[in-house]
């Protein structure tokens, strides 16, 4: 289950990114030359017609960069968010986030990062095959794309600039943070994909519960890799290893006991090993921009076709595309391919295609932006269709309209998540 999510959010996402955000220089207030603080204030009001669900999302947020004496800079970001819905009956949540706290010592050859945040590896728009360092929540990633989506962990990475064109990048995780579908009331989340498990017949659960059981924090389960990017003449390539813990796990069925005519057991989340290598390259001819990455997952866990239980196999996530903007007008294309195999079990064996595209449009000298975002994968016979309209009342407030539906009711990628249908609509302000 657990590729599949990630590749359906990944896809999902590109339209999620605020397309008329405010830049962090100019939405923070300077203090001096040491100190910028920022933030915004935003709610967001969405609607799940086909599952009856109507949420609303304040959010305020609030971030600050600081210049230490001598080589040392820190940053911090954090949000508080509520949650009122009626998902089926009445749900309220409230939680404060933090997505960056760290301490940087940087030098002219070297820098060393030291904290609690996040770290983008990969290349490609919002559909990323090597950004695995950082786990997801998926509900964000639907309404606000990739970069607000990633959660936060701890880490050390360290840099080394070996010359004016090549980078060493080293990254340490030591603590275990999963995925999630929501942060908010996960367990009722219309988001929630595991609401749709169905159980064999002649089982029944002890509590509606997932025993999650994550790896501890030991020097055994440390997750971490190494990067090297490089420029050659005008293209940019990375290649780059990391061996981590996937942030969606594997749900099995556990037996507790038989009460007759039932087994009554719980259901069990595993978070499996994966160790990974990939490369990227991008390019820039005239208003073209050309990107393609590739992630192979030599180490990797699947649920079993013909064998009971998990298997070991290996997986391709690879994708190229292209950008083209000019005068307004952007539009962009990718083809995206998933492959996976296992020598334990030939059934899993698989090999899927999406294709992916947009077209948007800056008008009203700029205050508005209107995007017409599809994906489509053939063998699946599923597919996801978004609109979407932004209007800059002001330099500071945002207000943007949006409608997605999906199609088909495949088995993976886009269909696992038919019937999420949404509707959203949000006012933004920055400060």
């Amino acid at each position: 289950m657990s590729w599949a999510i990630a590749v359906a959010i990944a896809v999902l996402a590109h339209t999620a990114q605020d397309p008329l955000p405010a830049s962090p220089v100019t939405a923070a207030r300077l203090f001096g030359d040491r100190l910028q603080i920022g933030g915004q204030v935003s709610v967001l009001a969405d609607a799940l017609p086909r599952l009856d669900a109507v949420e609303l999302r304040p959010q305020a947020a609030v971030e600050a960069a600081v210049r230490l004496p001598g080589p040392w800079r820190a940053r911090f970001e954090g949000f508080a968010e509520a949650l009122v819905a009626d998902r089926g009956n009445r749900v309220t949540d409230a939680a404060f986030r933090v997505r960056e706290a760290w301490i940087e010592a940087a030098g002219a050859r070297a820098d060393v990062r030291v904290g609690y945040g996040r770290l983008a590896w990969g290349r490609l728009d919002e559909i990323q095959p090597s950004d695995v360092i950082n786990p997801i929540d998926a509900s964000r990633f639907l309404f606000d794309g990739r970069s607000a989506a990633r959660l936060a962990v701890a880490f050390v990475r360290g840099r080394v600039f070996a010359s004016e064109g090549v980078t060493i990048e080293g990254v340490i995780a030591p603590v275990f943070r999963r995925g999630v579908f929501d942060e908010l009331d996960e367990a009722s989340s219309p988001f929630n994909l595991t609401r749709d498990l169905v159980l064999p017949a002649e089982t029944a659960l002890v509590t509606s519960n997932v025993d999650r059981r994550a790896p501890k924090t030991t020097l055994r389960n440390v997750a971490g890799g190494a990067r090297i990017s490089a420029t050659v003449g005008r293209v940019d390539l990375a290649v780059g290893a990391f061996r981590g813990w996937d942030g969606f796990g594997m749900l099995s069925f556990e037996p507790v006991s038989f009460v007759a005519p039932a087994v009554v057991g719980t259901l069990v989340e595993t978070f499996p090993r994966f160790t990974m290598v990939a490369g990227d390259f991008e390019t820039v001819i005239g208003d073209w921009a050309l990107r393609g990455e590739a992630a192979l997952f030599t180490e990797k866990t699947f649920a079993g076709g013909s064998v009971s239980g998990f298997v070991r196999g290996r997986a391709l996530d690879a994708g190229v595309g292209f950008d083209h903007g000019s005068a307004g007008l952007r539009v962009f294309a990718s083809v995206l391919v998933h492959r996976q195999w296992s020598e334990a079990d030939a059934s899993i064996d698989r090999t899927d295609v999406t294709l992916v595209g947009s077209v948007e449009r800056q008008f009203g000298r700029e205050r508005y932006l209107a995007r017409v975002f599809g994906a489509v994968t053939p063998d699946d016979r599923s597919g996801f269709v978004r609109g979407l309209v932004v209007w800059k009342a002001r330099d500071d407030v945002t207000v943007d309209v949006s409608a997605a539906a999906f199609v088909g009711t495949g088995e993976i990628t886009l269909g696992r998540f038919h019937g999420r249908d949404f509707i959203l609509t949000r006012l933004r302000y920055h400060w």
